[in-house]
């Protein structure tokens, strides 16, 4: 699949985000990371208590001098994605002569710099609708994550200061490799327990807020009100249960097939995963499912229209509009079957695709 300038900065803001979040890393140490030193990564196997995890060793940052190395950590489905990116994405704006060593580079073919990083970072939250007081960057999220860390964990939060580099006073000590490995290892397993919720936790969610999910109606006020009485949720600080609030609305089962218009990260998904076994689509065959049904258009009467609009008023006033949420509404609504928004007769796989586009689209 050839991969248009666009799509390549989306597909990089997105590995990006998730790479600077899950290290609390420098910009820089992402920037400068290369196609060698991500290679040589050293493999750690998954336990009980941990997931399976890779180690990049980056050497060339502004602060190598003072703190050596940088031990970035990376999840193995990071990895896996990140390997498919340089090896089918990364290739069509880098010459096989071309003097680059660094894994992320832009669509001019130019490395990225530090502000360049915070820039992916900040375009990631945007396309995900995540509304922030200024404009978000890797400095950012490496004192929040701090500051966080010394409020709810200050046992273990020099662990944290290892990962981020940015200790001074005591740094020396992580000198030698081995120490150095273990206390970021360590600090990273700790921010992991700060931010990430588990499947107990998810679920009391999905309990607390069914309404918010299916709407996308999130608002950080009302959320606060009901997450402080939940023993379960109080651990957590409301804008991590916020954004996971985000992530289960993002991913609603059967939201909408592949092929039509899907979430940021879906679309990097799909084209990490599936790229490198696709040919380039001739325009006959590029045709989605929503081009398609252009072919079937109807018109709906007033009163159908009027009927639609009561079914779905919610969704259009947080503008969400999500076929499959609409189809089930007017699926299980007898007066809908009346009205002829459906004819209760769609048996065919495809006359239901265009029966859901239809009313998708109206």
């Amino acid at each position: 699949m050839v991969l248009c300038g666009k799509s390549h900065c989306e597909v990089i803001d997105w590995l990006m985000t998730l790479l600077l979040i899950d290290n609390s890393g420098r910009s820089g140490v992402a920037a400068e990371m290369t196609i060698n030193e991500f290679k040589e990564a050293v493999y750690y196997p998954s336990t009980e208590e941990d997931n399976a995890r890779y180690r990049v060793d980056v050497k060339e940052h502004n602060t190598a001098g003072v703190y050596g190395a940088a031990n970035v950590w990376i999840y193995d489905d990071l990895y896996l994605l990140l390997d498919t990116y340089q090896r089918t994405a990364r290739s069509q704006f880098v010459t096989p002569d071309s003097q680059i060593e660094q894994l992320f580079v832009s669509s001019n073919s130019l490395p990225l710099t530090s502000s360049q990083v915070s820039t992916c970072i900040w375009r990631t939250f945007q396309r995900e609708g995540i509304e922030l007081k200024g404009k978000i960057s890797a400095t950012i999220i490496r004192k929040s994550l701090s500051t966080g860390m010394h409020v709810h964990m200050p046992d273990v939060r020099d662990h944290l200061a290892a990962l981020a580099q940015h200790k001074t006073e005591t740094q020396a000590k992580f000198y030698q490799v081995h120490d150095k490995v273990t206390e970021t290892d360590l600090g990273r397993r700790a921010f992991r327990k700060l931010v990430s919720l588990q499947t107990l936790e998810t679920k009391e969610l999905e309990k607390l807020f069914p309404l918010e999910i299916e709407t996308s109606s999130i608002k950080e006020k009302d959320i606060s009100e009901k997450v402080v009485k939940s023993s379960t949720l109080k651990l957590h600080s409301i804008t991590a249960v916020v954004l996971k609030l985000y992530q289960l609305e993002d991913h609603i089962k059967n939201l909408q097939p592949l092929g039509e218009q899907l979430t940021s990260s879906k679309k990097v998904l799909h084209y990490l995963k599936e790229t490198e076994f696709q040919k380039v689509p001739s325009v006959s065959s590029a045709l989605s499912v929503s081009s398609k049904s252009l072919q079937f258009r109807r018109k709906f009467t007033n009163e159908q229209t009027r009927y639609l609009l009561s079914l779905t008023k919610d969704l259009i006033d947080n503008n969400v509009i999500k076929r499959e949420v609409v189809w089930k509404r007017v699926l299980s609504n007898q007066k809908a079957l009346k009205l002829g928004l459906i004819t209760g007769k769609e048996e065919d796989e495809d006359e239901v695709q265009r029966a859901k586009q239809q009313l998708n689209d109206k």
